[in-house]
């Protein structure tokens, strides 16, 4: 399966698509080997795309800092014009890239995303806007306490400077709230994670929130938990955005709650898992970017687990591209039963997000039958408190019933969840060898 039949896109798609893949394999040094690879012009452009490889971020450092640039674009020349930049992306050592940064590229891409939601239709672009984030993520990057003049970039206000949630400190939420008031953003970008923690400290501290016209999620998973937190405390419109650094902006939440596919920017190829794991309808998807005169960025593995709607009929009214149900995480965040069955990060987040009592988690594999789960307790919950024997008493059943009775679960209530080196939170990981590429059809 690559693009799904049931899905409608029009004829200027495919044009994209085909100059797209003919550019990159033509002007590409990165892609040298994969033109052996090509069926041509006389095959189906479907078949084209499937018979080639995915480009990865191993593949990417390799070829560093040409291969991707087409062989007629002089990089010395557009780095002194100005025209584009060196970027990193926040993943984790072994995950990490610089990438060529085109701002002028994804800043259409952006505003093209926008037409994809009715609350964010209607707006020019840009828009003032306000940013919580951790800064390996994006903005400014400082180990001192920032004035909001250095945090200020044009229409942009960046709440934060840390790289890690564990150097906020009371001060920094208060600094937040304020700066939120004071700035009156039309709308926030935010990791929800880092989000939920001011709301969890507006909620402890009976301090009213800011509410800008829309609240976008982007940068990581969003779990149900936080979510919840942050809707008690804010009456902002709320949009999932996905996208990578590698790949502009691809999919957008509509007001009906279904995300899709920005066209004008990008071809996305579904794979699915093999029906144990959740295919056919869940799978990952390899990103192709459209008009980046820098970047060809072909099959690009995002690495993220995606659930397809079911069909190309969404109550919006939009029926172009394709429509995805949820996002479910990365691959390699997925953890199994004691049977062997997947279980990805979002089916683990909607099973702890009904136990009342909880604020965060995260949970570690060790073994085909042994888990281990720390949980940090909603030690606010002032009207309806649960108790610790309680909490760990859901959580253990909870556990038992996604896992197998059969599995050995150790549960420990911590006073704090750590980000990992990225600055950002994963949910669940497994501690032993898995044969990730197996797990697809």
């Amino acid at each position: 399966m690559i693009l799904d039949s049931r899905y409608n896109y029009p004829p200027e798609f495919y044009t994209n698509s085909h100059y797209a893949l003919t550019a990159a394999l033509d002007t590409a040094k990165a892609y040298e080997r994969w033109r052996i690879l090509d069926l041509g012009d006389f095959a189906p452009l479907e078949a084209r795309y499937d018979a080639l490889p995915y480009l990865n971020k191993e593949i990417m450092r390799e070829h560093f800092p040409l291969g991707l640039v087409p062989h007629y674009r002089d990089l010395d020349e557009g780095l002194l014009r100005g025209e584009i930049d060196f970027t990193f992306t926040s993943g984790a050592t072994g995950d990490r890239v610089v990438n060529i940064w085109d701002q002028n590229w994804w800043d259409r891409s952006e505003a093209a995303s926008w037409k994809l939601n009715a609350h964010l239709a209607p707006l020019s672009y840009p828009q003032k806007e306000a940013m919580l984030a951790s800064s390996l993520n994006v903005g400014v990057n400082c180990e001192e306490d920032l004035p909001v003049s250095a945090r200020t970039a044009g229409n942009k206000l960046y709440l934060n400077e840390k790289t890690s949630t564990i150097q906020w400190q009371p001060r920094h939420l208060a600094r937040m709230a304020k700066e939120l008031i004071d700035f009156e953003p039309v709308l926030l970008t935010a990791n929800p994670s880092l989000l939920a923690r001011l709301a969890f400290w507006a909620m402890d501290e009976g301090v009213a929130l800011y509410s800008p016209l829309a609240i976008l999620f982007t940068y990581e998973f969003s779990s149900l938990i936080h979510l919840k937190a942050i809707r008690k405390v804010f009456s902002s419109t709320l949009i999932s955005s996905y996208g990578t650094t590698e790949t502009g902006f691809v999919l957008e939440e509509c007001e009906k709650g279904l995300l899709h596919q920005n066209i004008d920017y990008c071809r996305i190829d579904f794979y699915p898992l093999k029906d144990r794991y959740g295919g056919p309808e869940l799978g990952r998807i390899a990103v192709t970017t459209f008009g980046n005169p820098w970047n060809s960025i072909l099959k690009f593995d995002t690495g993220d687990l995606v659930r397809l709607h079911p069909s190309a009929d969404c109550p919006c009214g939009r029926n172009q591209g394709m429509i995805v149900q949820a996002l479910e995480g990365r691959t390699t965040n997925a953890s199994f039963t004691t049977a062997g069955d997947m279980v990805t990060t979002l089916a683990l987040d909607k099973a702890l997000a009904s136990i009342p009592g909880i604020r965060d988690y995260q949970m570690e594999q060790h073994s085909a039958a042994d888990y281990e789960l720390k949980i940090m307790a909603d030690t606010g919950n002032r009207n309806n408190p649960v108790t610790d024997r309680e909490l760990l008493g859901a959580a253990q059943e909870t556990m038992r019933r996604l896992y197998g009775r059969d599995g050995q679960f150790h549960i420990d209530l911590v006073s704090a969840i750590l980000p990992g080196s990225a600055g950002k939170f994963r949910r669940s990981q497994v501690h032993f060898n898995v044969d990730w590429e197996g797990l697809f059809v």
